[in-house]
């Protein structure tokens, strides 16, 4: 039977080094400011709870901004440069937590962009972490490696045509609104839109990131590096609140969450 320590310490990373293309603001959308603070202020609060040991910030190498940003965090913040892609700066992160951390810890991820995660979500998760642990010490080894927030995809899904393929007619490309032809519905059972926070211990996560740099792969969140290794990941049953900035029209709802009390 394997034997660990329970109730290991959490270090939380939260990856902020984006430039929010997609958003098209004058700064970078972490450094907004939405019901009173910055995007980056409110998602780093959420995560000021005593479960959470510190906390990595992971910044562009040029950023200039978050030595004025006023945290609400009760414990040590540590900063540190990112990479082009999020799977460096992830990197970058974890790297900096093995440098100071002692034996191998949970690293909590989180996104930089959500600022309403509920505190019910957060528990929730930890919740998880520990039972893991749990896991760990039994002499099954199928247990997942980790654990990430997300929701059941509730929406019909549907398959495209890609605008290149034999499939789509000619005269789609010239027009404006249409963005092309449906192929198929996609059966939503089973289906599950990921979220952060996303915890993993910090052998394995700097394992898999050394893997996926090594093998010149290109991963969108931990969660699909562990996937592609074959290592298992277990969900835990988020918020549709806790919802990621990405496009303009997001600020409006989450205003309306951060000035209610619904993050």
């Amino acid at each position: 039977m394997k034997q660990t320590s329970p109730n290991l310490p959490i270090h939380a990373l939260i990856v902020s080094a984006g430039r929010g293309s997609r958003f098209g603001a004058d700064v970078p959308k972490q450094y907004l400011t939405v019901a009173g603070r910055t995007v980056l202020e409110h998602g780093v609060a959420c995560l000021n709870i005593p479960a959470v040991t510190d906390l990595t910030l992971v910044v562009a190498k040029d950023d200039t901004l978050v030595p004025s940003l006023d945290f609400e965090f009760d414990r040590p913040i540590y900063l540190t440069k990112g990479g082009v892609e999020r799977f460096l700066s992830v990197k970058s992160g974890v790297d900096d937590i093995a440098r100071r951390a002692v034996g191998d810890v949970w690293v909590l991820i989180h996104d930089g962009a959500r600022p309403c995660l509920p505190a019910d979500d957060l528990t929730h998760l930890i919740g998880a972490v520990r039972e893991l642990e749990q896991l760990e010490q039994t002499d099954d080894k199928s247990y997942p490696v980790g654990a990430i927030l997300a929701t059941p995809v509730v929406d019909t899904l549907k398959l495209a045509h890609d605008t290149n393929s034999s499939d789509s007619s000619d005269s789609l490309t010239d027009c404006q609104y249409i963005k092309g032809q449906i192929h198929r519905t996609i059966d939503r059972h089973q289906l599950w839109q990921a979220q952060t926070p996303q915890v993993f211990r910090l052998h394995a996560l700097q394992a898999m990131l050394d893997k996926v740099i090594a093998d010149g792969l290109m991963i969108t969140d931990e969660a699909s590096g562990f996937e592609q290794f074959g290592r298992s990941v277990a969900l835990v049953q988020g918020s549709r609140r806790n919802m990621k900035l990405t496009y303009p029209d997001d600020l409006a709802m989450i205003e309306l969450m951060l000035r209610h009390g619904m993050g």
